[in-house]
């Protein structure tokens, strides 16, 4: 059964016309429970996020959905509240399909590209996906180039991947105040929700579903559904909940 976990973190270098912006990260959706996903879906809307955010692998890998299926998972997508700002990064198992899917379901797909979003008083945040679906070099690449381009602004920075383990590559590079990933399951089998059983390529090292990282908060999903086996144990299916409140 679904679990929501929540948190509040503080910033001074969030906006002051976003102070308790709310932020919900769902991930790994590994598509075929439809109860599951309306659950997803009703929890997300009820809190009325700001920013939602999808951290990959929307559907199961080589799945072949039916004409059928792929209209259940769009029309339930698009129940998704209509006044949150929705971008996602793609996972391993996010084909084209799933790439039209979220489009077509109002979500902005980073693929090594950055956002910024605007306050009434033209004060800015910037939201980064990155894009482990390719190689350190290319990810490196675009990094460099944003460093460049924003190396004297002091942005709330949000960081959007899908394999955990990347996050070693980005901040070396840039700073990020708080980031979110996929992937993992957190094992999908974990003993006492600290060691999983099974840990996935790139997942090897950050396991747990939370760490500080000097000055970055860095969130883990459980994700949504199955992957490596059809059941959970110790990792319950989860969606991420926080709101952003302005530190004075």
């Amino acid at each position: 059964s679904l679990i929501v976990k929540e948190d509040e973190i503080k910033s001074d270098k969030l906006p002051t016309d976003l102070n308790g912006l709310k932020i919900v990260q769902f991930s790994d959706l590994h598509f075929q429970n439809k109860d599951l996903l309306e659950d997803v879906i009703n929890n997300i809307n009820l809190r009325k996020p700001d920013l939602l955010f999808f951290t990959g692998d929307l559907l199961k890998e080589d799945e072949d959905l039916s004409t059928e299926n792929r209209t259940e998972l769009l029309n339930e997508l698009k129940k998704l509240d209509t006044n949150a700002l929705k971008y996602a990064v793609l996972g391993e198992t996010d084909n084209d399909v799933a790439k039209a899917i979220l489009i077509d379901a109002g979500f902005e797909i980073l693929d090594n590209q950055s956002k910024f979003i605007y306050t009434n008083s033209n004060e800015r945040i910037s939201i980064i996906g990155i894009n482990t679906n390719q190689d350190q070099k290319s990810i490196e690449s675009f990094l460099n180039t944003y460093k460049e381009s924003n190396q004297n602004t002091n942005y709330f920075t949000i960081l959007l991947l899908h394999k955990p383990d990347y996050i070693d590559y980005v901040l070396p590079i840039i700073n990020v105040d708080l980031a979110f990933a996929g992937h993992s399951h957190l094992g999908e089998l974990n003993l006492f929700g600290l060691y999983p059983v099974t840990k996935k390529d790139g997942a090897t090292k950050y396991t747990r579903d939370f760490y500080q990282l000097e000055n970055t908060r860095f969130y883990i999903s459980s994700g949504i559904g199955t992957d490596l086996y059809d059941f959970r144990l110790g990792a319950r299916p989860s969606i991420t909940y926080l709101r952003v409140v302005k530190e004075v």
